[in-house]
């Protein structure tokens, strides 16, 4: 036990400031440097007689001088302490390092720092912003991926149902109306038998971005399932949502299917003040059943005196 104490108070006794693995110095009361470790010949390049007798603000960037005198000078004279302080040196070749600054002050006036190099925090804390901003991206990623129908890139099923019904919910509150629309394409099993399902899955994207381009940045567009698209109309009237009808099957007859253009079924829904979108869904779905029904190629206005038939496309 005995030579384990001598050999622990030897080794005390030669340990000096110049063993620690930080940079140290003393300023004075005029904050000048009195005096200064090996760390920095040995780590920041600088020789000591560059910076023996020189005020401290030599190894300091202009901004961290800045902060230097107007914080860290007034927070010693009131606290005689200040910790974990983030400035940027530079070395003695004059490249900026950051780091972390712990000072203290006696009652003589003599400033003790003690130095600690940064550059690995600052690049592990950059790789972590950036392990972050990449994890942000991939969540957007996944997010638009649960939303949107992968071949068409407008929006799914689920999310459509989701949208759809804030959609309605606000149109009640604000005493507007909505039109909800369904379309189906007609024959579209011919064009995948005929065809190949990839001219079919072309056709397909071909729509949903006529679809999209036609439809104002307002209104929900989504590929509801199969052949089926399901679009609503915010703040629209029936008179409207009637001319919109029309022009949907002008656009929709403008996609080929191999050598032949497409044709689609129509149904049509205007909201009431106590629609939901279970009900308006069950309308529309009905009034497409009705045009498949009296021969495609038509829109069908659900009317709730009656499915009505709007127009018949040539």
């Amino acid at each position: 036990m005995k030579d384990k104490q001598t050999t622990l108070d030897s080794a005390i006794s030669t340990y000096t400031l110049n063993n620690l693995p930080n940079g140290v110095f003393i300023t004075d009361v005029s904050k000048e440097i009195v005096y200064c470790n090996d760390y920095f010949s040995t780590e920041l390049e600088w020789e000591p007689d560059a910076l023996i007798g020189k005020s401290a603000d030599i190894i300091f960037t202009l901004a961290s001088k800045v902060f230097y005198q107007t914080y860290l000078i007034p927070t010693l004279l009131h606290e005689k302490i200040c910790e974990e302080m983030q400035l940027t040196m530079i070395n003695g070749k004059g490249i900026r390092i950051p780091i972390t600054v712990n000072v203290k002050s006696d009652n003589a006036g003599l400033i003790y720092w003690s130095f600690f190099n940064a550059t690995k925090r600052d690049k592990l804390y950059e790789e972590l912003i950036q392990a972050r901003e990449t994890l942000e991206q991939q969540a957007e990623q996944l997010k638009l991926l649960a939303s949107t129908d992968e071949l068409t890139t407008l929006l799914n099923r689920r999310e459509m149902k989701y949208r759809s019904t804030l959609a309605i919910e606000l149109a009640v509150r604000s005493h507007h109306s909505v039109a909800l629309i369904q379309l189906d394409i007609d024959h579209f099993k011919k064009v995948n038998d005929v065809y190949g399902h990839p001219e079919g899955d072309r056709v397909l994207k071909e729509l949903g971005i006529r679809l999209k381009e036609f439809s104002r940045k307002t209104d929900l567009v989504s590929r509801f399932g199969g052949e089926e698209f399901l679009i609503l109309l915010n703040d629209t009237n029936q008179q409207d949502a009637i001319l919109f009808c029309q022009r949907l099957h002008q656009l929709i007859g403008e996609v080929k299917a191999g050598e032949n253009y497409i044709k689609a079924s129509i149904g049509l829904t205007i909201s009431t003040p106590d629609s939901i979108f279970k009900t308006l869904y069950a309308e529309v779905d009905a009034a497409l059943y009705k045009a498949k029904e009296s021969g495609r190629n038509k829109t069908e206005l659900y009317n709730r005196t009656g499915i009505k038939n709007i127009n018949s496309m040539p």
